[in-house]
């Protein structure tokens, strides 16, 4: 699961299942697009018989019925549910409780003050992800002259990602005087430990930008700065290794990030000996993407609800469509890369 829309009048990630009509099938007029339900009023039953939110739907055909296949989690319990079409009843599969996760989760709103704590800003979006195991709150704003998106770890409330872009770069005009590299990783640094792996000075339309790359033993981050500023732009925290003995996030995290909503990361470093040994295993061998992590490369470049996912030839295929919009892809396997992409509007 990658996707959760938790404003019901925005598309989530759901997937439509082509309807194959055989002869011992219902009779053409019965599976016709006026008799089943539609996808929006399944999701609906299904929300309202477990009191929570619906993460995956697809239609399928079994035998002569035809369900809505649904994936919802409410209260720390993930479920499985089939809608018939025709019917509307809604049946509960399975449930599962062996969750480390949602039990846990802050919620919508709790999220929101976090990202307004950040910046004065009206929420555009907000929808809840699931990358890595790892849950976060993806949340769009806007004021007068940016556009922001913010993302919050869902369980430690940590703010993992910020950007802040001009609506109208043509209007930002900035200092000739610019911070030199040492004041540039100093800012940094009080935002992430680590060591600085790369840094340099890039020009974003009329603004001069340090990109800065640092490492610790299990995170990794990306930090843009104003040049003259200081201000920053950009901030990404991704894991790239898991730390021994912490597979489940510490409450203490969650308690001390809910009065400070500052991009100060504060880990754990493990000690330099078992980081050696970890080094010196064999490089595992390359393996094939997940569906969860194509589509969420898929959904930096296209919005919308999935109409088809296929794997050819090492590469997926992926085919979304928002409104009149409609998007093809096409991802490398293995790298993430994007091969193809393509939008076309009615």
């Amino acid at each position: 699961m990658n996707k959760w829309t938790l404003i019901p009048a925005m598309a989530g990630v759901i997937a439509i299942g082509g309807v194959a009509m055989t002869s011992d099938s219902v009779p053409v007029s019965v599976a016709s697009k006026d008799q089943l339900i539609s996808l929006k009023e399944a999701k609906e039953l299904a929300e309202k018989k477990v009191g929570g939110i619906v993460t995956e739907i697809e239609l399928e055909q079994e035998g002569a019925r035809y369900v809505y296949e649904v994936d919802a989690v409410a209260k720390g319990v993930e479920y499985e549910l089939h809608v018939d079409a025709l019917s509307r009843e809604v049946v509960v599969v399975e449930k599962s409780t062996d969750t480390k996760w949602t039990d846990k989760m802050i919620t919508e709103e709790q999220a929101v003050a976090i990202a307004k704590g950040m910046v004065n800003a009206v929420v555009k979006d907000i929808e809840l992800d699931k990358d890595d195991n790892r849950y976060y709150y993806d949340i769009e704003l806007e004021d007068d002259n940016f556009e922001y998106e913010v993302k919050v770890n869902a369980i430690t409330s940590e703010v993992i990602k910020f950007d802040k872009e001009a609506l109208d770069d043509d209007e930002y005009v900035q200092s000739e005087k610019l911070l030199t590299k040492e004041e540039a990783i100093a800012i940094a640094k009080k935002k992430a430990n680590g060591t600085v792996e790369k840094i340099e000075l890039d020009s974003d339309d009329n603004r001069k930008v340090y990109e800065i790359e640092m490492k610790d033993d299990e995170f990794e981050y990306e930090i843009d700065l104003d040049a003259a500023t200081g201000e920053v732009l950009n901030f990404e925290k991704d894991r790239y290794r898991t730390a021994k003995n912490d597979t489940v996030p510490k409450v203490e995290a969650t308690k001390q990030n809910a009065t400070n909503h500052s991009l100060q990361v504060v880990q754990t470093t493990p000690v330099k000996q078992e980081v050696k040994a970890e080094q010196s295993q064999p490089v595992a061998k390359k393996t094939k993407l997940t569906k969860d992590q194509v589509l969420a490369i898929a959904k930096q470049k296209a919005t919308g609800v999935v109409t088809d996912f296929e794997l050819d030839d090492n590469v997926y295929e992926i085919e979304m469509e928002d409104g009149d919009i409609e998007y093809e892809l096409e991802i490398d396997a293995y790298t993430g890369a994007i091969l193809s992409f393509e939008k076309d509007e009615d």
